[in-house]
Formats: structure tokens, C-alpha cells, sequence
């Protein structure tokens, strides 16, 4: 009579080969992107407004473009803004989606991607709301997709570089 011990729970593929995450490895993976929430939220503060960006954004864009009209420089300052809204929220996808993965294999997976996102785009209603509290700043649901949209293309890195690896052209 050998009664051999079974698991209550089926160890799946993953389970074997992916050991506990302990709590600094953790730390190291969210608390990057952590960290670069607390520079987006210090970017939607009273400093970096626009009218308080004019002052170094519109001197510039001047320079570049010295025969600016009063409307053409309002749109690029506007662009210029709207773009760092896209550039912040693509560095946060990224680092979004690599704290998901921590190191584990393989590469790309949906799971990750998505909780990226839905993470991403919880942050940019929570910053637009933010705003809506700081006197100088307007909260904007078109910034909140502008901001999806950055964590939202940030997405193909890992892919790409996943469809890339598969093919053998990227390691």
C-alpha cells in the first residue's frame, strides 16, 4: 500500500519555472513605475501649466520659428504639450508592462499587455482629476485618451520585440 502525495492544486508550466516573487523584487519592478507616476502627477502641478510652460516653451519655439504668428504659436504649445502627455504615458506603459512580466518568460503575453493598459488608463482619469484640484490646470478627458494612446502604442515594443525574437531576427 504506497499512497504517493498529489499537490491539491495543479502545478502548471509557469509555477515551475517562475519562483516566488519575494517583496524587493517587487519593490524593484513596481516601484520604478511607481516612481514615474510621482513625476507625471508632479508635471500635472501648478509648475508645469501652461501658462507657466509658455515662458520656456514660446521663447523656443520663437527661436526656431521666429516668424510665428499669436495662433500658430498657441497651436505648437499646445502640441508640444499634447505630446508630452503621449511621451509621459509611453514610458509608463513600458514600465507598466515590464513590472507585469518581471523577467518571466516568455516575453509577451496578453495578460501583461492588459493590465498595462487598464492600469494606465486608471492613472490618467486619476491625473486628469488631479487636476481638476490645482487651480491653474484643467482636467480633460481628451488628455486621458491622449495619455491611453501613449501607454496604448508603447505596447508594440514588447510585442514586436517578442514577434521579432520568434523570428529569430532579435535575441
Amino acid at each position: 500500500m504506497s499512497a504517493q502525495w498529489q499537490p491539491a492544486v495543479a502545478i502548471t508550466d509557469e509555477a515551475r519555472v517562475t519562483p516566488p516573487i519575494g517583496w524587493w523584487e517587487l519593490l524593484r519592478y513596481w516601484g520604478v513605475a511607481v516612481a514615474w507616476m510621482g513625476v507625471i502627477s508632479t508635471l500635472s502641478s501648478d509648475a508645469f501649466s501652461a501658462s507657466n510652460t509658455s515662458r520656456y516653451i514660446d521663447p523656443l519655439l520663437r527661436y526656431f520659428f521666429p516668424h510665428l504668428s499669436l495662433s500658430q504659436l498657441f497651436f505648437l504649445h499646445t502640441v508640444v504639450r499634447k505630446t508630452a502627455h503621449l511621451a509621459e504615458f509611453f514610458v509608463l506603459g513600458l514600465l507598466l508592462y515590464w513590472a507585469s512580466r518581471r523577467g518571466r518568460e516568455p516575453r509577451w503575453q496578453v495578460r501583461w499587455m492588459v493590465q498595462s493598459l487598464v492600469i494606465a488608463a486608471i492613472y490618467a482619469l486619476l491625473d486628469e482629476l488631479h487636476q481638476a484640484f490645482v487651480p491653474s490646470r484643467t482636467p480633460s478627458l481628451v488628455d486621458s485618451g491622449i495619455d491611453f494612446a501613449g501607454a496604448a502604442i508603447s505596447q508594440l515594443v514588447p510585442y514586436l520585440r517578442h514577434v521579432l525574437a520568434k523570428t529569430g531576427a532579435v535575441t
